[in-house]
């Protein structure tokens, strides 16, 4: 099993007027190298355009700025919102993207849900159709060795063939057949996670309670299957926050009294409980948080401190982070959100110290195949 982050990034401070934008840049720049020093594994880059707690525009020169400050760790978008691009552009910039990382970049595709991003965009519902259309436009490129025309609802493709007057079209990934490509999932019959399956792409499940987790990666065994795809668990992300000090207690009040606590409890927690409509009944996301028996009212960051996140010293840590993979059964990486400790960031050094130098090596061959073998 492996370790990593996304970073939305959350930036409470920048919508104050405390902190620049460049100063948000800054701190999940350090983020990167720490996590790099530490050994940890991957760190993905979100794309929001039009939400300013988010504000992360364009993850692809995150992941090239990123790429210049560390060497080992894995850089990846969660993700690229495809209806807000010219596909054939890029595919070509991710495939320059490869080349600038030297294969440490994952591909991250998302068709967006922030209805202000598609409004400043001018899409409307036809989000997912757009994205299906611009997966295959970019898989055609990546793929393809020959000249070839797609023409779409939305966009047209027309690869010319080589010329030797101009030596191209040239490009091609440097990963081989193209870099992994994930999609992330929310609902627990998520049909991104179908699709993702469908084409043969990685799942990344968001933070949701273990019964919507189980019934994901249901649904996506079965479409993989389905499509003559042989599911692998070490290819499954599953996102849950983690944080590591010293003792039980002190992770327990630096991640509740700190920026992380402060984070869910002002901004994603409210966003989890607001209520959206489903097929005319009333539904909150947050639901998919709880145990079974719960309701809504009991969702607090206390309770979530306490039953949900993986916190606690590093013997703890580990133990929770076996009993979770174990009830799971068996996934390949576990990532957490990145927060904003800038303002003292000792405690997330320290955090993130501690989780690549003394969590992940007593994690690294707890995963799918022990479990299922088990």
């Amino acid at each position: 099993m492996h370790l990593g982050f996304f970073s939305p990034p959350y930036a409470q401070a920048y919508v104050d007027g405390r902190r620049t934008l460049r100063e948000v840049i800054e701190w999940d720049l350090q983020v990167a190298r720490w996590a790099d020093e530490y050994g940890l594994h991957e760190l993905f880059f979100a794309e929001h355009h039009t939400i300013g707690h988010e504000p992360s525009p364009a993850p692809d020169l995150m992941i090239a700025a990123a790429a210049r400050e560390t060497t080992r760790l894995r850089l990846g978008a969660a993700a690229h919102l495809l209806p807000y691009h010219n596909p054939m552009a890029l595919a070509t910039r991710l495939m320059y993207l490869d080349h600038m990382t030297g294969g440490r970049y994952i591909a991250g595709f998302a068709p967006g849900s922030f209805p202000t991003d598609g409004q400043f965009f001018g899409v409307g519902p036809g989000n997912a159709k757009m994205m299906d259309e611009a997966l295959d436009i970019i898989d055609a490129i990546w793929t393809k060795r020959e000249p070839f025309r797609i023409e779409g609802e939305f966009w047209t493709v027309d690869m010319p063939a080589h010329s030797t007057q101009w030596n191209g079209p040239h490009l091609r990934p440097f990963q081989s057949p193209h870099p992994e490509v994930m999609m992330t999932g929310v609902q627990p019959t998520s049909p991104t996670f179908v699709d993702a399956a469908r084409r043969g792409f990685s799942p990344m499940s968001q933070q949701v309670g273990i019964v919507a987790l189980r019934q994901q990666w249901a649904t996506y065994e079965a479409a993989a299957l389905e499509a003559g795809h042989t599911p692998d668990r070490a290819n499954w992300r599953v996102m849950r926050d983690v944080f590591v000090a010293e003792t039980d207690d002190e992770a327990r009040r630096l991640f509740l009294e700190g920026p992380a606590g402060r984070t869910w409890d002002e901004l994603v927690l409210p966003t989890f409980r607001a209520v959206r409509d489903r097929g005319g009944k009333p539904y909150a996301l947050g639901e998919l948080l709880l145990d079974p028996g719960m309701t809504i009212d009991e969702l607090t960051i206390e309770w979530m401190v306490d039953n949900f996140f993986l916190i606690g010293s590093p013997d703890t840590v580990v133990e929770k982070i076996i009993r979770f993979n174990d009830t799971l059964g068996g996934v390949g990486a576990l990532l957490s959100f990145t927060f904003d400790f800038s303002e003292d960031p000792e405690p997330y050094r320290r955090h993130l110290e501690l989780l690549g130098r003394e969590v992940a090596p007593q994690i690294a061959s707890v995963g799918p195949r022990a479990l299922v073998a088990a």
